[in-house]
């Protein structure tokens, strides 16, 4: 993990550029497992009705799937989020350095 050091207009550049990475690689590991999921559950066959003891193991993988496309989904979600707030970031950090520049012309 990259560590962001300092204070000032160039380490929060930095950070905001460190946080808009990795939820550009989240949201990309997020969409690839929902479009395998998606894609999965259409190529799969339907499982016809079967004894009490396989509809229990039938079930069971269901919702772990299930779970793990919500779990995807969240991960979406959350790392959406983290790119919004890092955008604001940049822009806090290019309004700062605007002001400086003014200040200092």
């Amino acid at each position: 993990m990259t560590s962001i050091d300092g204070l000032g207009a160039g380490s929060a550049f930095a950070a905001a550029q460190y946080g808009l990475q990795n939820a550009s690689d989240g949201i990309s590991q997020a969409a690839s497992n929902i479009a395998q999921r998606t894609a999965e559950d259409a190529v799969a066959p339907a499982q016809p009705i079967a004894t009490n003891t396989d509809t229990t193991n039938t079930s069971s993988n269901s919702t772990s799937t299930s779970t793990r496309l919500t779990d995807d989904l969240i991960a979406l979600n959350v790392n959406e989020r983290n790119a919004q707030a890092s955008a604001k970031v940049l822009g806090v950090a290019d309004e700062m350095l605007g002001t400086i520049i003014d200040v200092l012309a």
